[in-house]
């Protein structure tokens, strides 16, 4: 079988969009330790609540918009994403956002968090852990920033206790809205609960919370799925809450799932 190491040659792509250097606004995170999870959950995977330690890091205070993707997509030569330009962009898979973040990260001068390897019929992605460069949020990383991070008022959703203060959801518009137009959580960020379910890096393991306390993990070595946090505009508010885990294949797409970057100190 033959192998071949997909390093994207984004040559032309960096010298056509690099004035325009799309560059999301991005907040910056204090790490600290936190109790992830919910051991009052009736979800298995929600607990058992554990200690869990986060370095400091950038996330985007809003989820990538179809205009942001599109740059992306076009001069990639993949499907475009439907939906007005000021939404979030959806049908975007786990393959698809982990390539995002490499190309973002090429047209700002920085080096990739993603090594990208193809075979015939496999795709295996290996995370550049100390990598400058734009990337998906860990499952870990994204709870304590939904969570409100150091300035956390331990609210059921990110930002409030109530989900209409906070959310897109079933209750509320009954499609994508533009980011920032509900109130943003304790750290300024907006719709981590509601509007799009959001990709995280780890692969999904119902039991992984049940390992001893942990430090920057990026979830279980193996899985055939990924965490996905956050909840969506079709969703019930039962679902909006920050601790509720979701698991998708890294390939599927839907028109509720999006994501949001992250970068490194």
């Amino acid at each position: 079988m033959k192998t071949i190491l997909f390093i994207a040659s984004f040559t032309i792509i960096f010298l056509s969009v690099k004035a325009q250097n799309p560059n999301p606004e991005m907040a910056f995170i204090e790490g600290g330790t936190f109790k992830m999870g919910n051991q009052e959950s009736k979800y298995i995977d929600e607990f058992p609540a554990h200690n869990v330690t986060v370095s400091n890091f950038y996330i985007s205070r809003y989820e990538v918009t179809v205009a942001e993707y599109s740059r992306f997509s076009r001069m990639a030569g993949l499907p475009q994403v439907p939906g007005a330009e000021n939404v979030p962009a959806t049908q975007v898979s786990w393959f698809d956002a982990v390539m995002y973040c490499n190309w973002l990260s090429q047209i700002n001068g920085l080096e990739r968090s993603y090594i990208i390897v193809r075979s015939d019929n496999n795709t295996i992605v290996k995370f550049i852990p100390n990598s400058k460069g734009y990337r998906l949020p860990t499952e870990a990383e994204w709870e304590f920033a939904a969570r409100g991070g150091n300035k956390s008022q331990k609210f059921t959703y990110s930002g409030s206790n109530k989900a209409m203060e906070v959310a897109w959801f079933v209750e509320s518009g009954k499609m994508l809205h533009k980011p920032g137009l509900k109130a943003p959580n304790e750290l300024g960020l907006y719709d981590m609960s509601g509007n799009c379910l959001e990709w995280c890096f780890d692969n999904y393991d119902a039991t992984f919370y049940s390992e001893e306390d942990k430090t920057n993990p990026i979830g279980p070595e193996i899985s055939l799925t990924k965490v996905c946090k956050g909840g969506n505009y079709k969703g019930v508010e039962e679902n909006l809450r920050i601790t509720k885990r979701y698991f998708q294949s890294p390939d599927y797409k839907d028109e509720s799932l999006g994501f949001r970057v992250v970068r490194n100190e």
